[in-house]
């Protein structure tokens, strides 16, 4: 792996297990290297929840106000065409 790593034991349901041993020979991947990836991916995901969290807490300490959004709206109606439908 080359990089330094810790031996850690896991229990898992014995459907889980046979689930995930089943897509990691599918997708040929080393056990280690499935693990891996879905850790990689769960914390990736978590830290995308929590980034999103401070931004809806800190929205609601200071909104925008009306006047910041009004020159986005605008360039938002200028991309359309007056065609007629």
């Amino acid at each position: 792996m080359g990089e330094n790593t810790t031996k850690v034991a896991v229990s898992l349901p014995t459907e889980t297990y046979k689930q995930v041993e089943r897509l990691r020979r599918q997708m040929k991947l080393a056990r280690s290297a499935a693990v891996l990836q879905a850790l990689r991916l769960w914390l990736h995901q978590k830290q995308e929840r929590d980034m999103e969290e401070r931004y809806a807490a800190g929205y609601k300490q200071k909104p925008e106000h009306p006047r910041e959004v009004e020159p986005f709206f605008q360039a938002g109606l200028s991309s359309f065409s007056p065609e007629s439908w």
